[in-house]
Formats: structure tokens, sequence, C-alpha cells
């Protein structure tokens, strides 16, 4: 019970930014908005603040604004709003803003979440020292031991585990000479690397330490790891696409095992897996699959190219589709996390 309630609530603050960009963004262009929506269905609260309606609504799945001059279904409603106050008045760039800012407040959310790991929980980073020493390996052989710390290798000082790593890594086969420190004292040790996996080790593994970022370096950092994270899941979809990876989707009930999980590690862990969730809905928004932003854009650009908007009736109806589909979609990825889960 406890990872569903966490689920739904990281999950529709997620959402919630999505909608607040294009909530935002739609303000800043004047656009009149009739209702800010957070899940789907029925009405469980709603208030008025201003001109604008806001709902809290009975499924946790997804959200919407609800423009004026958006939906060709809405015409009674935008009856008597003056025209610089529609959505289908603005230019098809500055709709596209619009479009684009939801999945950009995710991106941004993830940055600030990757952002909270870096500089504030702070990150588990390995050090020169080593913590054990690994049976049957050169190390071992060599007497190398739990608490010794490696300065250099080859007299080539050595600064982080990186150094230690990206020095032995190409030596399999090759002495190299150990300058370690132990009781106060320096030792050098010879020893030779054994390959694994095309690569040189000797069967160490490294203590860690808490590090905390300053706020600077951690907030480049976080918008490097959205990057990072953003490439990774475009390169899936595209491996996905090509076959050379295998299809693999989670749906809601998969993700609140995989948040439980994450909460029972940490805090750190749960953000950075926050941050990497909001990253992938920024970017599944931006598919070009019909209800969902990308598809929307893909419209903005015909009309553009067209040099007039396309049969507002016609493209409600590919989005209604649309969401039908993503709804089946959702069942049936929800049916495979339960198959899972029992199994």
């Amino acid at each position: 019970m406890p990872e569903i309630i966490l689920a739904i609530v990281l999950l529709g603050i997620l959402v919630t930014f999505h909608e607040l960009g294009h909530f935002l963004a739609g303000r800043n262009a004047g656009v009149y908005i009739h209702e800010f929506a957070i899940g789907m269905g029925p009405v469980l609260f709603s208030w008025q603040g201003g001109e604008t309606k806001y709902t809290i609504r009975m499924i946790p799945l997804g959200g919407f604004n609800r423009f004026a001059g958006e939906d060709a279904r809405d015409k009674e409603d935008d009856e008597g709003l003056p025209l610089n106050r529609l959505l289908s008045s603005l230019s098809p760039g500055k709709r596209a803003g619009i479009i684009f800012a939801g999945p950009l407040a995710n991106l941004l959310i993830a940055a600030f979440a990757f952002f909270i790991v870096f500089s504030i929980v702070g990150i588990y980073m390995p050090t020169t020292t080593i913590a054990e020493v690994m049976p049957g390996y050169p190390a071992d052989f060599a007497g190398i031991r739990p608490g010794d710390k490696v300065l250099a290798i080859n007299e080539t000082p050595i600064q982080s585990w990186e150094d230690l790593t990206s020095a032995i890594r190409p030596s399999s086969g090759q002495t190299i000479s150990l300058t370690l420190e132990r009781d106060e004292k320096q030792i050098e040790v010879p020893m030779v690397p054994i390959e694994m996996g095309g690569a040189g080790v000797i069967g160490i593994r490294p203590t860690s330490t808490l590090e905390r970022m300053n706020p600077v370096l951690g907030l480049y950092q976080g918008v490097k790891e959205t990057l990072l994270v953003s490439s990774m899941w475009i390169q899936g979809i595209i491996g996905m696409l090509a076959g050379t990876v295998a299809p693999e989707v989670t749906g809601p009930i998969g993700i609140t095992q995989i948040l439980g999980e994450a909460a029972r590690t940490g805090p750190g862990e749960l953000a950075y897996l926050f941050g990497a969730l909001s990253a992938n809905l920024g970017l599944i928004n931006l598919l070009p699959i019909p209800a969902l932003d990308g598809s929307r854009l893909i419209f903005l650009a015909v009309e553009k190219l067209r040099g007039k908007p396309l049969d507002p009736e016609k493209e409600s109806l590919v989005h209604f589709i649309g969401f039908f589909l993503l709804i089946s979609v959702f069942v049936f990825v929800s049916y495979k996390d339960i198959l899972r889960l029992v199994r």
C-alpha cells in the first residue's frame, strides 16, 4: 500500500509539472484556459481560480489543459471570447511553443532531481583505498591487503579510482608496479594484471565515500545527466525499432514496484529514479503518436507547410482514436506487469 501511494504521488507530481508547462506557456501567450486537470475520468475536487477551473480527477493517469479554441467540440464554451484569446488564433510557431513546454518542463524537473542527488543527497564515489582483495587474483598473490591506498602506478600518481582503472586496463600480461601506502609507510608491489573481457584486472574493490558537489557543479552535472538519460532512452527506442533491442515496457504497476524498491534503498536512489522517470515522460510525449504532444507538433508542421490549418474536427478525431489506443496499451502493459509479479 505505501508503494502505491508513493507511486501515485510521484507520478502525479510529474504529470502536474508537465501540464503546468503547457499552462504557463498558454497563459504567457494570452490563451484562455477553461480547465487545468490532473487525472482523468470523473471529477473528485474542483475549484475556480479566476477564469480557469482546476480539477482533480478520479483516475491518477495523465492530465490535460482545456484551451479555448483547441477542440472543435468546445465551440459553445468558446463563444463570446475574443479571437486573440483562442489557441487556434495563434501562429503555428506559438502553438508549438505551448505544446513543447510540457515535455520541456519534465526535462527541467529531471535536471533538478539529478541536482538534488549530486549536491544535496550526495553520491558515493570510489576512492583509491582498497576495501576488498579478491582471492586468486594478481592483487591477492602480490600480498595487497584491504586498507592499502594506491598512490601511484609505474611512478605515475593516482588521484582517483578512474585513474587507477585507466592505468590497469591496458596492462594485461605486463608487469606493473603499484606504490601503496600501508601503516603510514610506502611500499612497492609488482604484479601482472590478467585479462578479463578485453581489459586488465588485478582483483580489487575500492572503498567509497559520500561526496556532495557544489551547487553550480551539481546543476551542471544534473543537466548533463538529463542529456545522458535522454540519449540512452532514444538509443533504446531506435534499437527496439531496428530489432536489435528486445522490447521492454513497464506500466504503472511495474513502476510502482520499482519506486518502492528505490524508496527502501535510500533517498538518493529514489530522487535519481524520479529524475529518470521525468525525463522519460517528457520524451515519450514527444513521440509522433496521436494524442501525444509529438503528434500535435507534426500536425502544426504540416499546417505550416500547407499554409492553412487542417480540419479541426478530423484532427480531434485522430487524437481521440490515439487516446483510445493509448488506454488499450496501458491496460495490456498493466496486465503484463501483473503476470510478472505473480510468477
